[in-house]
């Protein structure tokens, strides 16, 4: 089994966007795929046209072992934990839970079951899910090119097992073309072979309650996802 962790350099970064289609298309290459939201915000079952007053998520679950009680499964091959954020107002439980821990002792019952466990991770500061980054086959920061995210990634640094994924670029902004260079410069190896270039497509796909890779198969987005999934599964 890989576990696969997300986080955004900062946050509006597009993590949980591309949590949503990057799932989906190693579901469509034939992965058994687990998605898992850590974000209180809970966004990610919205991809996926699920309800965000509905009350399932792993934070209502007493014990790791219940979590699949709170899933919803999407697609033969495709699963998605919410956080549960509505389960959180109603009992008036503290949103600073410790997904970390929860899911580290869930993992052992995870194998059998998916290929691939993505974690849609609260972005920086505080660079989090630091048991999960530590069992995970692969890391990944994900970060718009702009001057706000390179300062960040400057100031925290790229983990020697991490990898950079540049999203929501758009190549006719000198600087963000600069941008890029220079990450390229810095990172080399450790940058991800595939960006994501802005597009409006992204937006209507969230708006219509589905991963760009539903929504618009053919849209340069969802050639990207695809992609990055052949990658994922290739040796790196």
């Amino acid at each position: 089994m890989n576990i696969l962790t997300l986080t955004g350099v900062r946050g509006g970064g597009g993590t949980t966007t591309v949590a949503g289609m990057l799932g989906d298309a190693l579901r469509a290459l034939g992965q058994r795929v687990l998605l898992v939201d850590l974000n209180p915000s809970d966004l990610l079952r919205l991809h996926f046209d699920v309800a965000h007053g509905d009350e399932h998520g792993w934070v209502a679950a007493g014990f790791p072992f219940e979590w699949r009680r709170q899933a919803f499964e999407l697609a033969p091959g495709l699963m998605l934990v919410p956080f549960g954020r509505a389960a959180i107002e109603d009992a008036g439980v503290s949103p600073l839970l410790h997904g970390d821990d929860f899911w580290v002792r869930a993992l052992p019952g995870l194998a059998g079951d998916f290929d691939w466990v993505l974690f849609d991770c609260p972005s920086h500061p505080g660079r989090s899910a630091p048991a999960l980054r530590f069992h995970s086959t692969l890391d990944v920061l994900i970060a718009r090119p702009d001057i706000a995210a390179h300062v960040l990634l400057a100031q925290m640094g790229l983990d020697a097992t991490s990898h950079l994924l540049i999203n929501d670029y758009d190549p006719s902004r000198p600087l963000e073309r600069a941008i890029v260079r220079d990450w390229r410069h810095h990172y080399g190896a450790r940058l991800l072979p595939q960006v994501i270039c802005r597009e409006e497509c992204l937006h209507e796909a969230l708006a219509c309650k589905q991963p760009i890779t539903r929504y618009q198969p053919d849209a340069a987005a969802s050639r990207a996802a695809r992609a990055i999934a052949q990658w994922c599964v290739s040796p790196f």
